[in-house]
């Protein structure tokens, strides 16, 4: 087993890779919003902590301006790479950045910042997820992928050749968008589906021991007692979640790890996903959303193929999942 890293050299690994992000972003004004409202959090502190590999980094902005922003910056370098894509009806249906009124699981009505995708040859606007991987090139799918996996994977998958050409491309360019996430190459995640303080944004966190967190505007490493007892004996507690189905598929991978769970802690979650409706294919993908992307992407498009309207049944869907996940 790996020896896990000290605090400071995970401080010095985080804003090392920051700097480097930052480093291409090329409007200044949101350098410096980004300077002062980055916070690094999630899964990649406690891999750090625990010697494990860091698949990698997921960053959330402070404020809602600053999440706006970056949102927005990066849908448009996002069009400008691959092309503006327009529908038989000559209309454009390349993703954009809206502010909408959302209800979340819970009930409660949100502000959200939305990366929203039209449907290619749809009229009107409704809110189907853009077909990414049949527009976009095969390698634009490629860099997605490539983005999930860790380097030791890459190594053995790649050719000489595609090493070569992989180092002639822009890093942490945009390569996959979801409502909720802009992922970027060299294995960045900007979240703008949560914004805010730490304590604001691990309101929505599932698990305890991610809870750990880097502020860049102070150079600040905080690791909470609770976070680092959960790392250190390798067990799950679960703090709620507006996306307990997402924590089931989640749950799934830590065990697969070594982690473990008691059966409140699961017991919790069930409750929780109780009071969804999972029948209602919008319910249903929005829950979805907290999945890795490649794999929701897969299992959105095969949903959407049912008739528009038609319930989806638990024969359908465990079908779905198994040919999917496993």
């Amino acid at each position: 087993m790996t020896a896990g890293m000290k605090t400071s050299t995970i401080k010095k690994l985080l804003r090392n890779r920051i700097d480097a992000w930052l480093d291409t972003v090329k409007d200044t004004a949101l350098v410096e919003m980004l300077k002062k409202d980055t916070i690094v959090s999630g899964g990649a502190i406690a891999s750090a902590l625990a010697g494990d590999k860091i698949n990698d980094y997921d960053l959330y902005f402070k404020t809602y301006s600053t999440a706006l922003a970056v949102a927005s910056y990066y849908v448009d370098q996002f069009n400008t790479l691959n092309g503006i894509k327009v529908a038989p009806n000559g209309k454009s249906c390349s993703p954009a950045v809206k502010e909408m009124d959302r209800v979340n699981s819970k009930g409660i009505s949100e502000k959200r910042i939305i990366i929203y995708m039209k449907s290619a040859g749809v009229a009107g606007e409704a809110q189907d997820e853009y077909k990414y991987f049949e527009s976009q090139s095969e390698a634009s799918t490629e860099d997605f992928i490539n983005s999930l996996k860790g380097d030791d994977e890459m190594k053995a998958a790649e050719t000489v050749a595609d090493e070569v050409k992989s180092k002639t491309l822009p890093k942490y360019r945009p390569v996959f968008m979801s409502e909720n996430a802009v992922t970027l190459s060299d294995k960045v995640q900007l979240v703008i589906r949560f914004h805010g303080e730490p304590a604001e944004i691990h309101e929505n966190y599932d698990y305890a021991h991610s809870m750990c967190y880097y502020t860049y505007g102070d150079d600040k490493l905080v690791c909470p007692a609770e976070a680092l007892e959960c790392i250190l004996s390798k067990t799950l507690i679960y703090k709620g979640s507006l996306y307990p189905v997402a924590s089931v598929f989640r749950l799934r991978k830590f065990i697969e790890r070594g982690w473990r769970i008691t059966a409140g802690q699961v017991l919790k979650i069930l409750f929780q996903i109780n009071s969804l409706d999972l029948k209602d294919p919008v319910v249903l993908r929005e829950q979805l959303l907290g999945v890795d992307q490649a794999y929701m992407h897969q299992l959105l498009r095969a949903l959407e193929s049912k008739e528009a309207g038609t319930k989806v049944d638990a024969t359908y869907l465990a079908k779905l999942i198994d040919e999917i996940f496993e």
